[in-house]
C-alpha cells in the first residue's frame, strides 16, 4: 500500500466540519475584549470632537481631576505630538504619516482631544463631562469636489498644498489611441457613499504598562504585528517589550486593521500605572472607527462592432475623510481589479481630504465601488449592442493563460464557465417554480447579474505568514500561527490543512493563534489573505514537520526514508525487519521526548508572491414598486469560483455574510451628515439602516467544483471579501431593467427613491 492509496479521499479537506470555537459562541463560554478583567484594571474614555473642523482654543482638565475615582486626564500637551499612520499595513511609503493621538486641531467630529481614566466607567464618564473644552469651529467640507475647490479650507496645510493630497496611475497601451479606434464609447459617472462595518462587538482594547517598561495589550485586531510595531514607534518602545494578544473576536471587516484605541489606553495605563480598559460605546463606533471610501467614479469604455472591449478608462475621487490611513494602498488595490481582456487600460485614482471621518479598510478594499459602477457601464453597454449581459461578459472575460491588466498574475484558474453555468440553472429553477405567482398591480420583477473578482491575499509580496507546528508524545500537534480569526474560522480551516497533510484527525491540532510574544509573524488577516497566504505557511510548515518525523523514524527503525508513509493517522515503515504500519500515535511516542528524545518540529514562512484571483457571478431577483418606489430584493444567487473549498460550509458562511453586506450597500447604508450641525447625523443604529432578517431575500450559493488553483494550499483560493463585492451592482442591473431607469448612485434608498435627484 502506497501513500497515495492511504490518502486515495480527502481525510479534512473539502469538509464541512462545524468550527472548533462554535459552541464557545452560542453558549457565552467564549471571551471577547470586554469580557476580560485584568487584575488592578481601571477604565478609559476619550473626549472626541463635537465639530468636523475645529482649533481647540483652552483646555482645562483641572474640574474633571477632582472628581472621585478619577486618576488620570490627558489633553495634547501631555503626549507625543509625533504622527503616525494608524493603518495595519506593512511599512510604505505610500502611508501618509498625518495624525497625533490627541490633537487641538480636530479634523472630524469624533477626534480625540483628551482621555481619562478612572475606577469605574461611572467616574469616567463624570470626569469626561468636567473637561472644559473652548473651539473655535472652522469651515468644513465633506464632498470630494467641493474639497477640490481651491477656495476650500485645507485639511493637512503642513504637509499638502491641495486637498487632492496623492494620485495613483496606471496604463498599459494607449488609451486616448483606444478611444479613437473604438467603434462605440460609452461614458457615464457614479457615486458611492461613506459606508460603516457595524461589526456587532465594537472596538476595544486593554492595555497594561508595566513598571519595567513593557506593554502588555489585548485588543479587538486584526493585525497584532502591525499593532505592535505602530505602538511601538510611537512610545518609543523596542517591539520585544510589546505583546499583542487578539481575544476572540465579534467580526472586523477591515475596521480592525488598525490602531482605534490601543494607543491613547497605552498612555493612560503608563501614567497611572495600572491596566486600563477602553470600549467604544455603539455612537463612538459609528461616528470615529474607519468607514468604506466614498467615491466618485468616471468611466470610459470602448467596444468593437462585434462586443470585444477595447479600452477601459477609470477616473476615481477617493473620500478618504480626515486623515489618509490606508487611502493609497486601496488606490493601489482598486486599480487591479479587473476582470476582462482589455489591450487599453487606465487607472486614475485620487486620494481626497474632506472633514468625514477616516476612511479605511473595509471588506473588498476599494473593489465594491469601482465594481459597482464597472458593472453597471458593463450591463448598458451589453444592452445598448443588443447583447445579453452574461454572454457578454463571458466572450470578453479572461482566461486561463491570461495576464490581469496592470498586474504581473497570469491565471491559472478560472471556473468562471461553471459559475455562469451553476447560477443560471438555479436561476431558471426558480423562474419555473415561481412562473405562476401573480403579482399585484403596479409590482414589476427583474433579474440582474453582475461578474467580479477579487484577490488571494495582498497582491505584493508584503503579505507574509509563518507557522510553526510541535509534535506531541501522543501523536497530536500543537499548531502556532500569527494569524488572527475574526469570525471567518480560520482558525479551522488551517486545522484542517494541516489534519490533511499529516493524515491527522481534525480534534489532534491544537491552534494557539494571534499572540505576538508566542507565535510566528504574520502580516495580519486582511486581503483575503488567510487561506492562500497563511494556509501556504502552515503547509509548508506541516511538510516540514512530516520530513523530520521521517528523519527520526528511519534513524529508530533503520529504514529507507523514501518508504515510509503517512495518511490517515497510519504511518508505514518498511525496515529490516519487514513492514510496520503504527497508528501517528504510536510512531510519535518512539521518537519524541518520551521516546529517543527528538524533539520534531515543522517551520515556515510565505511570501505573497502570487495573488490569484478568486471570481463570483451573482444574480438578483428584485421587485420594483412602481408607485412608492421600493426595491425589494427575492432572491439572490451567487456561484463563486474560490479553487478548492477547504470548508464547504465556512464558504457558504462567507458568502451569505457578503451578501448581506452587499445587500445593505446597494439599498440602505450610508453615513448622512446634518447640513446645519456640520457633522454626521448616522450616529447610532436607529439613523444608520442595515439589513435585518426581513430584509434578507432567499440565498442560493454555488461552489464551483472542478476549480484548482495549483499555486494554492490544496488548490484553495480566497474567499473572504469576494462575495461583497458583486451585490450591490447585480442589484442595481435589476432595478434598470425592471424600471429603464438609469441607476448611477448608491444607495437605492436615496438615489432611486427619490426619483434620481440625489447624488452624494
Amino acid at each position: 500500500m502506497n501513500e497515495q492509496e492511504l490518502r486515495k479521499d480527502w481525510v479534512s479537506i473539502r469538509k464541512s466540519v462545524p468550527r472548533h470555537e462554535s459552541v464557545s459562541k452560542v453558549t457565552g463560554q467564549a471571551e471577547y475584549t470586554d469580557d476580560l478583567a485584568v487584575p488592578g484594571m481601571v477604565y478609559g474614555r476619550i473626549l472626541r470632537s463635537p465639530y468636523a473642523h475645529a482649533r481647540v482654543k483652552r483646555i482645562d482638565k483641572s474640574e474633571a481631576e477632582k472628581v472621585p475615582g478619577v486618576l488620570a486626564v490627558l489633553v495634547p500637551a501631555d503626549v507625543p505630538q509625533k504622527k503616525f499612520n494608524c493603518a495595519g499595513n506593512p511599512p510604505s511609503a505610500l502611508l501618509v504619516k498625518d495624525e497625533t493621538i490627541l490633537t487641538d486641531h480636530p479634523l472630524y467630529a469624533g477626534d480625540r482631544v483628551a482621555a481619562i481614566a478612572a475606577l469605574t466607567p461611572e467616574a469616567c464618564n463624570v470626569g469626561l463631562k468636567k473637561i472644559i473644552a473652548e473651539y473655535e469651529p472652522l469651515p468644513a467640507v465633506f464632498e470630494v469636489k467641493e474639497a477640490l475647490d481651491p477656495k476650500a479650507p485645507l485639511l493637512h496645510p503642513e504637509l499638502f498644498s491641495t486637498n487632492g493630497f496623492k494620485t495613483l496611475e496606471r496604463e498599459e497601451g494607449n488609451v486616448e489611441q483606444g478611444l479613437a479606434e473604438a467603434d462605440f464609447v460609452f461614458e457615464k459617472e457614479y457615486y458611492t457613499p461613506f459606508v460603516q462595518h457595524v461589526p456587532m462587538e465594537p472596538a476595544g482594547c486593554i492595555c497594561h504598562y508595566t513598571r519595567d517598561g513593557s506593554l502588555t495589550v489585548w485588543a479587538t485586531t486584526q493585525t497584532p504585528f502591525q499593532d505592535r510595531r505602530i505602538l511601538g514607534e510611537l512610545l518609543d518602545l523596542p517591539e520585544s517589550r510589546i505583546r499583542v494578544i487578539k481575544p476572540v473576536m465579534g467580526g472586523g471587516f477591515g475596521s480592525r486593521q488598525q490602531l482605534v484605541n490601543q494607543h491613547v489606553a497605552a498612555l493612560l495605563s503608563k501614567r497611572v500605572n495600572r491596566p486600563v480598559k477602553i470600549i467604544n460605546t455603539r455612537e463612538e463606533e459609528m461616528l470615529t472607527v474607519s468607514v468604506r471610501h466614498g467615491t466618485v467614479c468616471r468611466l470610459r469604455c470602448g467596444v468593437k462592432k462585434d462586443g470585444r472591449l477595447h479600452v477601459f478608462d477609470a477616473q476615481v475621487l477617493l473620500n478618504t475623510g480626515a486623515y489618509c490611513t490606508h487611502g493609497p494602498i486601496v488606490s493601489a488595490a482598486q486599480s487591479r481589479k479587473f476582470q476582462y481582456r482589455i489591450p487599453h487600460y487606465r487607472y486614475k485614482g485620487t486620494l481626497v481630504y474632506t472633514n468625514g471621518p477616516a476612511a479605511g479598510a473595509m471588506r473588498g478594499y476599494g473593489n465594491p465601488q469601482l465594481m459597482f459602477a464597472r458593472e453597471r457601464l458593463m450591463d448598458d453597454v451589453a444592452r445598448k449592442l443588443e447583447m445579453d449581459p452574461v454572454r457578454f461578459r463571458l466572450m470578453n472575460h479572461l482566461q486561463i493563460g491570461d495576464q490581469v491588466p496592470t498586474s504581473p498574475i497570469v491565471l491559472q484558474s478560472c471556473a468562471i464557465p461553471e459559475c455562469v453555468e451553476g447560477g443560471e440553472k438555479i436561476r431558471l429553477d426558480i423562474d419555473k417554480r415561481e412562473a405562476d405567482r401573480v403579482n399585484l398591480p403596479g409590482i414589476v420583477e427583474a433579474w440582474g447579474v453582475a461578474f467580479s473578482c477579487h484577490t488571494s491575499g495582498p497582491s505584493n509580496a508584503e503579505g507574509m505568514s509563518s507557522g510553526l507546528i510541535l509534535l506531541n508524545d501522543d501523536g497530536s500537534v500543537n499548531l502556532m500561527t500569527g494569524s488572527a480569526d475574526i469570525g471567518q474560522g480560520s482558525e479551522t480551516t488551517l486545522s484542517q490543512i494541516v489534519a490533511e497533510e499529516l493524515g491527522l484527525c481534525l480534534e489532534d491540532v491544537r491552534v494557539t493563534a494571534a499572540d505576538t510574544l508566542h507565535t510566528p509573524y504574520d502580516s495580519g488577516t486582511y486581503a483575503s489573505s488567510q487561506i492562500y497566504v497563511s494556509g501556504n505557511a502552515v503547509l509548508r510548515a506541516a511538510r516540514e514537520l512530516k520530513e523530520n518525523f521521517r528523519k527520526a523514524l528511519t534513524a529508530h527503525f533503520h529504514a529507507d526514508p523514501e518508504r515510509i508513509q503517512f495518511g490517515k493517522g497510519r504511518v508505514l515503515i518498511p525496515s529490516e525487519e519487514g513492514e510496520v504500519e503504527l497508528s501517528f500515535r504510536e510512531a510519535a511516542s518512539k521518537v519524541t521526548f518520551g521516546g529517543q528524545g527528538t524533539v520534531i518540529m515543522g517551520r515556515s514562512s510565505y511570501k505573497a508572491e502570487d495573488s490569484p484571483l478568486p471570481f463570483a457571478v451573482c444574480w438578483a431577483k428584485i421587485a420594483v414598486d412602481t408607485v412608492t418606489r421600493t426595491v425589494k430584493v427575492r432572491h439572490i444567487i451567487q456561484a463563486v469560483d474560490v479553487g478548492t473549498p477547504i470548508n464547504p460550509e465556512v464558504v457558504r458562511g462567507q458568502v451569505e455574510g457578503g451578501i448581506s453586506m452587499g445587500l445593505g450597500f446597494a439599498l440602505m447604508e450610508q453615513i448622512e451628515f446634518d447640513p446645519r450641525a456640520k457633522k454626521p447625523s448616522s450616529s447610532d443604529l436607529l439613523h444608520y439602516k442595515i439589513p435585518t432578517a426581513l430584509d434578507m431575500p432567499e440565498i442560493q450559493v454555488y461552489i464551483a467544483q472542478n476549480s484548482y488553483e495549483p499555486t494554492g494550499p490544496f488548490g484553495a483560493k480566497s474567499v473572504g471579501e469576494l462575495p461583497a463585492v458583486p451585490v450591490a451592482a447585480a442589484i442595481a442591473n435589476a432595478v434598470a431593467v425592471a424600471t429603464g431607469e438609469d441607476i448611477t448612485a448608491l444607495p437605492l434608498s436615496k438615489s432611486f427613491v427619490t426619483g434620481g435627484s440625489w447624488k452624494p
